[in-house]
């Protein structure tokens, strides 16, 4: 599972994806509103992202959104 929360005082929004061997494995956008913290995640079945490296990106809307991420995996 993939979760991310973000707040900002103005607004905004951050789309968040996840790479693994250079295919694309997951997509999503989550809403910061203004003062109040958003989260969103996504779970993906067993066996998307195989063993060895992956990589998560964050594009924030705005350079003052606040942002944390987890990455969850199951036994």
């Amino acid at each position: 599972m993939l979760t991310v929360a973000c707040e900002s005082e103005s607004g905004g929004s951050v789309v968040v994806t996840m790479r693994w061997q250079g295919e694309q494995v997951a997509e999503f956008l989550v809403d910061c509103p203004a003062g109040t913290p958003g989260v969103g995640s996504v779970t993906m079945d067993a066996g998307v992202v195989g063993s060895g490296s992956f990589s998560v990106g964050v594009d924030a809307s705005d350079e003052n959104i606040r942002w944390a991420l987890t990455v969850t995996q199951p036994e």
